[in-house]
């Protein structure tokens, strides 16, 4: 066994380790220079029922009694001073990590995904954060690692639960005791030989670039509530996009070469790390997936829809024709997901492909008829129905059972419910329920109004790609004029929207796109097998937790050295304008820049994902193609502004819109 055991900074966020890199300069959601506290009415944080246990999970108990936040110290200090590290006024002065307390939900991971690591068994670990050490205990035993190093800054907390682990004969586990938030941390671990079968790679070295399979990096990144980072709302994820660029310049445990990364995270806290959606896909986003094949093999129960600025997830009917096609990949690939880990949204689709064959519902109606009967039923359907259209179902759930005699479905005008309700003992119950079905109705309406836009962009879509395939003639000229008509009627359904919705047809026209098209911009949609869905319960304190795997991409050896750097600051600022279409968002970026656009062939290429009219094309419907051909071309461009002609420009600029 060996033990290596150094003092833990107090400070880790003014590390010099924790270096302002390009996707550390977004301001943190946080803001830390607001009114301190809970708003007045606001639920206390750690609640009766998140704390609470179950004798189905034994740990969760044992964890109650190690990690329970009442067992901290709480702050000590004046009403305006500020808290000390690892502290959170919103939870009582107090983050906790979360521990996954169920065997069961360890054992269904290897059972389903298993086969993915197999090519590390035998392997070398570094395990972040492995606190009590299920995950570490189960995920070991499966792929007999050669050692195992346990990276747990508060080994105090857990000896009794790692200790046993450390000191078993024939242990392969030693533990390091140094803080996990500090970027050196992983660099003395390089440089002071943790991992003594392992070998160093020079970053110049072609093959620094090749994956390195006999070193997994696992662990977890949660802190409940989350811990805020350098600039980042979520110390988790500024660690995870540390972790994945390191693989560009072999920095961290990339020095050995290109590293799989296999980490917990908070479910809702990485919602905006890995796109979802087409309308969710920023420049972090862009460059994540641009430098690592990710795959999500847990995620959390679906939450509550969002709605207005919040809703960044698709409409229901492209949700469930996403989640079939998953699904028969997933068959196909030999990962059925086991009933016992589905979502109500696996049931639906299940259903809805042997509706309609696998074939794509184009109709918003049909969904939503489809989710209402589900929810008058009494099947959940959270986060595919807004929140207020499941309280209306509800409510008509009840007044069914109360009153029986009234068909509240035939009652569709004001004068007929007023003329049949009158006098009846449930009239204020009925009152309430029409008052407050009129909102869920209303957005039903809009919606329909807006797919009818869409379908118009569709076919302007496809008119575009049969254009630029065609040569000049007549055929060709009659296509144009049709192009016009259907251009003027885009802009009229365009210039009807409700304030509310004008954006929409754009959005839901690029989502349709993104799904029914070859070209993905999203690794999300190419994934061949859907995740397992996990409970609260089988962590403690309760959290909806995710396991995200992420396996670098190597960079291309025709590319100069600072190629990437290019890329990454031009990333960072064209996506910056994800919703605008191209020309006006490289416009934004430096004048006239959107000149560029024509060194670039691929944006133009139906067969890559083009079109012929750039005013159509936003910048979150770029292919990654597209994006590396326009850095390149942005790099070449000898118009750039003055002192703007290095690969940091952006990064340090800003952009307007951000």
């Amino acid at each position: 066994m060996n033990r290596i055991r150094l003092p833990i900074p107090r400070t880790c966020w003014q590390s010099r380790a924790l270096t302002v890199q390009w996707n550390q300069t977004r301001c943190a959601t946080i803001k830390h220079g607001a009114k301190v506290g809970r708003a007045k009415g606001t639920l206390k944080y750690w609640t009766a029922e998140k704390l609470s246990t179950t004798q189905k999970y034994p740990l969760s108990i044992a964890m109650k009694n190690t990690i329970h936040p009442d067992l901290d110290p709480k702050p000590k200090h004046k009403k305006r001073r500020a808290l000390v590290e690892g502290q959170s006024r919103s939870a009582g002065g107090v983050h906790v990590r979360a521990q996954i307390v169920s065997p069961d939900l360890c054992d269904d991971v290897l059972k389903y995904a298993g086969h993915m690591l197999d090519k590390h068994k035998g392997c070398d670990i570094l395990d972040i954060n492995p606190g009590a050490g299920l995950w570490s205990q189960k995920l070991h035993e499966y792929l007999q690692p050669r050692s195992h190093v346990l990276l747990e800054p508060q080994h105090e907390k857990f000896e009794s639960f790692l200790d046993p682990l450390l000191t078993e004969p024939g242990s392969t586990y030693s533990l390091v005791s140094k803080d996990p938030t500090h970027l050196d941390t992983y660099r003395a671990l390089v440089a002071e030989g943790a991992f003594p079968h392992q070998i160093p790679r020079d970053a110049e070295d072609p093959k620094a670039q090749e994956p390195n399979n006999t070193l997994l990096v696992t662990g977890s990144l949660v802190w409940d509530p989350r811990l805020p980072g350098m600039a980042f709302d979520s110390m988790a994820k500024q660690l995870f996009y540390h972790f994945a660029f390191a693989a560009w310049t072999n920095d961290l445990f990339h020095a050995f070469g290109l590293v799989r990364t296999l980490f917990w995270v908070q479910h809702e806290d990485f919602g905006s790390v890995i796109p979802l959606s087409i309308n969710s896909l920023a420049k972090s986003g862009r460059a994540l997936e641009m430098s690592q094949n990710v795959n999500v093999l847990v995620s959390g129960p679906r939450t509550a829809r969002l709605t207005g600025k919040g809703s960044l997830g698709r409409e229901p009917q492209y949700e469930v024709e996403d989640t079939i096609r998953a699904l028969k990949a997933g068959r196909e690939y030999g990962m059925d997901l086991p009933a016992h880990r589905r979502d109500s949204i696996h049931e639906f689709a299940v259903d809805m492909e042997q509706k309609f064959g696998g074939a794509p519902i184009l109709d918003a109606t049909i969904m939503h008829e489809y989710l209402a009967k589900q929810s008058l039923e009494g099947k959940s359907t959270t986060g595919l129905l807004s929140e207020s259209a499941i309280e209306v179902y509800g409510i008509q759930r009840e007044l069914k059972d109360l009153y029986p005699d009234v068909d509240l479905g035939s009652m569709v005008t004001p004068r007929g419910r007023n003329t049949e309700l009158r006098g009846h003992p449930g009239a204020a119950q009925f009152a309430d329920f029409f008052k407050k079905r009129a909102t869920p109705s209303t957005q039903r309406n809009n919606k329909v109004k807006t797919e009818a836009v869409v379908d118009i962009g569709e076919e302007l879509y496809h008119l575009e790609c049969k254009i630029l395939r065609m040569q000049d003639g007549p055929e060709k000229d009659a296509a144009m004029a049709k192009l016009e008509e259907l251009e003027a009627s885009w802009q009229a359904g365009m210039s009807k929207m409700l304030n509310n919705y004008v954006k929409a047809p754009e959005s839901e026209l690029d989502e349709r796109l993104e799904l029914r098209l070859p070209h993905k911009r999203l690794q999300w949609d190419t994934r061949c097998f859907e995740p397992l869905t996990m409970r609260q319960d089988e962590t403690w304190p309760k959290n909806n937790l995710s396991l995200i795997s992420a396996e670098p991409i190597p960079k291309q050896a025709s590319r100069s050295s600072d190629w990437y750097e290019w890329l990454q600051d031009f990333i960072f600022g064209l996506y910056s304008q994800p919703a605008e279409p191209i020309t006006i968002a490289l416009d934004k970026m430096q004048h006239g820049l959107s000149d560029i656009i024509k060194d670039c062939p691929s944006l133009r290429d139906p067969d890559k994902g083009g079109r012929l009219q750039m005013k159509h094309l936003r910048v979150r419907m770029l292919t990654m193609e597209m994006t590396e051909e326009l850095a390149e071309a942005y790099k070449n461009w000898p118009f750039k502004a003055p002192d703007s002609d290095h690969s940091k420009y952006f990064r340090n600029k800003g952009v307007p819109g951000m």
